[in-house]
């Protein structure tokens, strides 16, 4: 593996944009700081992709990255050989010039990175900085204006007197004085010496001033000569730009992404996704539609092996020989079942040759190794799939383009996490849901319910989420038909809750009715009462 910190930046930059273009697919795996903040509601099952995109974009916000791993896969057509080579990136959001941003940790992230021994003197002693493609602009403009400015310095009266002789005396030197010419300036201390060093720099451009070596108080100032202004333009100029490109970071890495174009591959792919286009392309627009209209125009090939993994469990469980095979969906135990001799003894099975090396160990959430299991576990699925698609005896080896053809109706699907959907899709309009139809749950003495009493009595049947419509019912949302039907047969005969199937058309209407009923004996009595009157 290789560790990327910003000592070594720039050199492992251009051997990156190499192994990019040499690429068949990279393989992409983060750790971030926080995933949920305070101020953002809970996700839930009732979540429609808009709710879902504006939660996890408050999220996204206040947290930044730590760590990339990034893994490059190249075939080899000839020896049908996949090599990967993994790179590490340790990132951190330093402070510059234009930016100095605030960011958060959340306490439970920073609990799980260092049960797994993440490395955060690493990572905020060594980590790249990065700038999104705003910030760099914003960043352009101010790099042409003036560049070296003077804090405001809150000195005493002592010390502002003494600068403001040493100035003018400097001012008519600077008048009276020829191109080549020195001044010595003894300055009080050493604080004041870097005070009037500054003074210099910023209100003299044919000056100058420099500080000898072993002299804390002492100022050179020199009137500089047409070649010394030319060389001390292009120096100022040339540092500056130096820190500018420093200060975009990792955001080149991401550059080289885009610009190389090879398909992206990550295992719930959706948070990955939204921290790279705000924290290294642009800020997150409000609009889910336009975030997936310019996320495809940036990305256009992605696979999310989690979405993969779901819907072949679907298509398996009619073939009894593999209705029980991939029970898990984390990255890990998926890795370790597609290198099961279930899946890694079947024929012409890909080799995969990496850079992680023994000694690395098993590194569980470490970005580098897993963004290198989730390559291992793209290949082993694609190779299983095809194989079964396939159902042949006459089985011919298969190359890269075949598995890209194999899984290109998953292509650009990512994962959805307890929603009202199973997952997005970035390049087709999101498909209609499967999940079960929300229940009614009402007390049957007309009492005000209880949400929370609610879910603790559901949560018995499963995962639930529960939005009140009323002081007397709520909704609940389940994640699968099957544990829908379990809890209406179970809760038939509550001596608390009413369960049904909820209707909203039904629903509408009954409480049109029940308005009208009112209405009419409304209506009817205010008759009687007249005619009483009359009479």
């Amino acid at each position: 593996m290789v560790e990327v910190t910003s000592q070594n930046f720039e050199e492992k930059l251009t051997e990156l944009d190499m192994d990019l273009q040499e690429a068949s697919f990279t393989c992409l795996d983060f750790e971030f700081s926080g995933l949920h903040t305070n101020r953002c509601p809970n996700i839930s099952l009732f979540d429609s992709p808009q709710e879902r995109y504006s939660t996890l974009r408050e999220s996204v916000q206040d947290f930044t990255v730590l760590q990339c791993g990034l893994s490059v896969f190249r075939y080899d057509r000839i020896s049908r050989i996949y090599h990967c080579k993994t790179y590490n990136f340790w990132i951190f959001p330093r402070a510059n010039e234009w930016f100095s941003r605030q960011t958060q940790f959340e306490s439970s992230a920073c609990e799980f990175l260092m049960k797994f021994d993440f490395d955060f003197n690493k990572c905020f002693y060594g980590g790249i900085p990065y700038l999104n493609e705003e910030e760099i602009r914003t960043a352009q403009r101010q790099l042409t204006k003036s560049h070296e400015y003077v804090k405001d310095i809150v000195l005493n009266d002592v010390k502002l007197g003494f600068r403001k002789r040493k100035l003018d005396m400097l001012a008519k030197w600077a008048i009276d004085s020829r191109p080549g010419e020195l001044i010595e300036i003894d300055c009080m201390s050493g604080g004041m010496c870097s005070v009037l060093l500054a003074d210099v720099n910023q209100k003299y451009e044919d000056l100058i001033a420099s500080k000898p070596k072993g002299e804390s108080c002492l100022l050179v100032v020199k009137k500089a000569t047409t070649e010394e202004l030319a060389a001390r333009s292009n120096s100022n100029k040339e540092v500056l730009e130096q820190k500018f490109e420093k200060a975009i970071g990792f955001t080149h890495v991401v550059r080289l992404i885009k610009k190389h174009r090879k398909p992206i591959v990550g295992h719930n792919l959706l948070m990955d996704l939204l921290f790279i286009y705000e924290k290294f392309h642009e800020p997150l627009p409000e609009s889910f539609l336009q975030f997936k209209q310019k996320m495809h125009n940036a990305f256009p090939a992605i696979f999310d092996t989690r979405h993969i993994i779901s819907n072949m469990k679907v298509e398996l469980r009619k073939d009894e020989k593999y209705k029980e095979l991939f029970r898990g969906t984390s990255l890990l135990s998926l890795y370790e079942e597609c290198t099961s001799e279930n899946v890694k003894g079947l024929m012409y099975q890909p080799l995969i040759l990496d850079n992680l090396g023994e000694e690395c160990g098993m590194r569980e959430h470490d970005a580098g190794y897993d963004s290198c299991l989730v390559g291992h576990v793209f290949l082993r699925l694609a190779h299983f799939y095809a194989l079964w698609k396939y159902n042949s005896p006459s089985v011919k080896p298969f190359h890269f383009q075949d598995y890209l053809r194999e899984f290109s109706k998953f292509e650009n699907s990512l994962n959805l996490i307890r929603s009202a959907l199973s997952h997005i899709s970035l390049s087709r309009d999101d498909p209609e849901t499967k999940r079960p139809q929300w229940l009614l749950v009402s007390d049957r003495n007309k009492s005000n319910i209880d949400k929370e009493h609610v879910r603790c009595v559901l949560s018995a049947f499963g995962d639930v989420s529960v939005k009140t419509i009323s002081p007397h019912s709520c909704l609940v949302a389940m994640p699968s038909i099957g544990m829908a039907a379990g809890l209406l047969v179970e809760m038939k005969n509550h001596n608390k809750y009413k369960v049904i199937r909820y209707e909203p058309s039904k629903s509408w209407v009954n409480e049109f009715l029940g308005l009208a009923v009112i209405g009419s004996f409304g209506l009817i009595a205010g008759c009687l009462y007249f005619r009483y009157r009359s009479q």
